[in-house]
């Protein structure tokens, strides 16, 4: 039983010219033969979207095949399927898999730069030298000495591809690949570059300066387009900039938002206070409340980090600790003592006022009893 097609191409059968071909495009990068090494299940499967969208894709086809399902359809192809590799350069173009179709790519390379909180509340440019390989300058990557005589590639006819055409159980297969013989450059280069040796790249150390967003995480890639391995005739490959965030002595991340530990007296934590404590752009004020305990958790708001590619920051967690003193001058250790009694005096006080109502409640009880 054929399997119906807005169910092959995964899209409501509402669903607009846009969203059928893009379903389309993101299933056959999927399920190209090139990229699962010729898998006859992905060929099978690429055959079958392909044959999808041949019909979705066109209104009228489209039209019919939803009044009359596959009779309609194949009266439209009874003459034999258009070619699947057809249908797939014409929704893509000449960017297959969101390349140039048979142009080489050059490699892409990866770079690592540090920051510190600080550059990440703000944003910053890092410096960052990479060695490459570069299009030669003085043959403009041609790898022909300037001035000398080319001529057009007969294995390809000058358009630097060549096609290979197989019949398979599927139908008609149509690979395109980079011409052997001219390297898909599509000349024949009768005298090479004396700087390259005809290759038309040479190693170069190159210094850029990367753009560092605000709130950028660890561990994220920036990419540079464009910046990587260059190729002759193709296209040169990207540069990743992988982002690292070094550790703070005062505050720890938690994403968007900041912890720090302020230390109070005992006063301060029993009697409450206004302390100062740190922040990425200086200090601000914090009420303690009275009774505060050590470990407790205050929140600043907004004095985090920004959130990356937004202005809204997150907060910053402010964890108290109450300060046991280690050395106490006569004066206070005769303040603290007095101090001690009090609270003595006030738990006993406590708790001979707890048992008299004891005494009360259960006195009282056994006169009922009697």
């Amino acid at each position: 039983m054929r399997k119906d097609y807005y169910e092959i191409l995964e899209v409501d059968r509402t669903a607009s010219s846009t969203e059928i071909k893009k379903a389309y495009r993101r299933l056959a990068r999927k399920y190209h033969p090139d990229v699962n090494n010729g898998d006859p299940q992905a060929e099978q499967k690429f055959k079958h979207i392909s044959e999808a969208y041949a019909v979705l894709s066109d209104p009228q086809k489209r039209r019919q095949y939803d009044r009359r399902g596959y009779a309609a359809i194949d009266e439209f192809f009874h003459n034999g399927f258009p070619d699947i590799f057809e249908i797939f350069q014409s929704a893509f173009g000449d960017m297959p898999f969101g390349r140039s179709a048979g142009r080489p790519r050059g490699q892409s390379l990866r770079v690592e730069v540090t920051v510190d909180l600080g550059e990440v509340l703000t944003g910053t440019t890092s410096k960052v030298e990479y060695t490459h390989i570069a299009l030669c300058e003085h043959c403009q990557g041609t790898g022909t000495e300037p001035g000398a005589q080319v001529r057009r590639c007969p294995t390809c006819g000058g358009t630097g591809q060549v096609r290979q055409h197989r019949r398979t159980i599927l139908g008609s297969l149509t690979t395109i690949g980079t011409c052997p013989r001219c390297g898909g450059r599509g000349e024949i280069v009768e005298q090479v570059c004396s700087k390259c040796d005809g290759q038309g790249v040479t190693r170069q150390r190159t210094e850029l300066e990367i753009e560092i967003p605000p709130g950028i995480e660890a561990g994220r890639e920036l990419i540079v387009q464009g910046a990587g391995n260059a190729v002759p005739g193709g296209q040169a490959g990207d540069l990743h900039v992988r982002v690292h965030v070094a550790a703070h002595e005062v505050f720890q991340r938690r994403g968007e938002d900041l912890a720090t530990q302020v230390s109070i007296s005992f006063p301060q934590a029993a009697l409450g206070a206004t302390v100062q404590v740190p922040t990425l752009e200086g200090h601000t004020e914090v009420y303690i409340p009275p009774g505060t305990q050590s470990g407790t958790e205050l929140k600043v708001p907004a004095q985090g980090l920004p959130h990356f590619g937004s202005r809204r920051r997150g907060d910053l967690f402010v964890r108290v600790h109450v300060a046991t003193p280690t050395q106490l001058t006569p004066r206070q250790r005769e303040l603290l003592e007095e101090l001690a009694r009090e609270f003595q005096q006030s738990a006993d006080s406590e708790r001979s006022s707890l048992f008299a109502r004891m005494k009360e409640v259960l006195g009282g009880g056994q006169g009922d009893s009697a």
